[in-house]
């Protein structure tokens, strides 16, 4: 990135610190983390890195939380953060399964705690770089509007290592941000305008695909349902070693399980929300010792069924952004474009 460019962001992000817990990606082990923004951190560094290690969803779903306290015969909920926060940077595709995630939330009975941590954050999102891991165009999450975002860094087809951004602001909250910011605001308005992510990038640059190149989506819950005793997933359960890491870097896996604890007084204690994955044995497993899904081909089709066939049939999108995250963490080298591809060549033969 322009160093010029760096330095202003960072200059940038420091002032806002004054008024906001500000989280931003930084550079971890050749990758994207994101964690507090200090104000000797290099606003940009985490802008030129494309694979992100843990997804935003933690922000606002912990790892693990306490969602109440009991005792002396009341129940109390911790306190909420007092001070705002702004997620900044995020890709095209996490923005795009924010809003999903946050659609998913308040339906049929709202997450309350996740709904309160959500709707206090501000998020700021900026052209990426891709890489052969990236599938989002294949899944429709490749594409933004400004009502998805308060505020975007547009870097334009060269991605942030380009020149100066031109910011776009999806609403009040977007335009004050962007009133103290180093970089021009776009003078178009919001409008209906929407953004794409830039084209796969490999070794030579970006390079522009031919034809529209999504999976049938609205076909794909039918095609799930016939695929299911495939023996597609047995192939894929071969090689998988059910760690349940692919769910827990995906920024659209939200499932967990809770946890009462309490001390030597059993009228005192908390409840713990925690995460979980569909992909461990024990978590079909219920009273008696029955598992619903013991075999792990049987979670493998789980997975992808809850993704591509419950989600999109409910929210009319895919439950995968498309991010490759999975791809890129899987010690078993599982790629989710191949189990698609299969699932719709089983449908074709």
């Amino acid at each position: 990135m322009n160093p010029d460019v760096a330095k202003k962001l960072s200059q940038w992000l420091a002032e806002l610190s004054g008024d906001y817990r500000i989280v931003a990606p930084a550079l971890k082990s050749g990758n994207r983390a994101f964690g507090e923004f200090t104000e000797t951190q290099d606003a940009a560094l985490g802008l030129t890195q494309s694979d992100t290690i843990l997804p935003v969803k933690k922000l606002f779903l912990p790892p693990a939380e306490t969602l109440l306290e009991f005792g002396d015969g009341r129940l109390a909920a911790p306190a909420a953060a007092d001070q705002p926060l702004i997620v900044f940077g995020l890709h095209i595709c996490e923005l795009s399964a924010d809003r999903l995630l946050t659609r998913i939330m308040e339906s049929g009975a709202a997450d309350q705690p996740y709904l309160e941590r959500r709707n206090q954050a501000l998020t700021i999102g900026a052209t990426c770089y891709r890489t052969d891991f990236c599938f989002c165009e294949k899944t429709g999450h490749n594409q933004v509007t400004p009502a998805d975002f308060d505020l975007f860094l547009d870097f334009g087809e060269a991605g942030p290592g380009g020149g100066e951004p031109v910011l776009i602001a999806g609403g009040d909250a977007g335009r004050q941000l962007a009133a103290a910011a180093p970089f021009p605001l776009d003078s178009s308005g919001t409008g209906p305008c929407s953004i794409s992510a830039p084209p796969v990038a490999d070794a030579n640059g970006y390079e522009a695909e031919s034809g529209d190149s999504r999976w049938p989506l609205a076909d794909l819950p039918e095609l799930h349902r016939d695929a299911f005793g495939a023996a597609l997933w047995d192939e894929v359960a071969h090689r998988c070693l059910g760690c349940g890491n692919c769910t827990v870097v995906c920024p659209l896996c939200y499932c967990f399980y809770t946890r009462d604890e309490t001390g030597l007084d059993p009228s005192r204690g908390r409840r713990l929300r925690l995460w979980d994955s569909c992909q461990l044995v024990a978590f079909a497993r219920v009273a008696g010792g029955h598992n619903f899904r013991e075999a792990r081909s049987e979670r493998i089709w789980y997975r992808f069924s809850h993704k591509f066939m419950r989600i999109q049939e409910n929210f009319s999108a895919p439950g995968c952004s498309g991010c490759g995250a999975c791809r890129h963490f899987c010690p078993a080298g599982i790629d989710p474009r191949q189990v698609i591809e299969s699932v719709l060549a089983v449908s074709h033969a």
